[in-house]
């Protein structure tokens, strides 16, 4: 999409916004199916025990890894 600027007779073009997934809703999606899909089955599942604190460092690693990408992304100037 162009627009003229009357200043100085120049077009200015604008790029389309990027849309990037929303990684939350998608987690959330995922395990909404999980449980969904359990609970259909009446929990006939075979699940290991899982020990709570492997999920909290789980849960750190993936903070501190999503922490780390955002450090390392270029800066918006306008």
């Amino acid at each position: 999409m162009s627009d003229w600027n009357d200043d100085d007779n120049t077009v200015q073009t604008e790029r389309p916004a990027r849309r990037f997934p929303d990684p939350l809703g998608l987690a959330v999606g995922l395990v909404t199916l999980v449980i969904s899909a359990y609970v259909l089955s009446d929990g006939a599942w075979n699940l290991p025990a899982v020990d709570p604190r492997w999920l909290i460092a789980g849960g750190a690693l993936f903070v501190g890894l999503m922490l780390l990408g955002a450090s390392l992304r270029p800066t918006r100037r306008r």
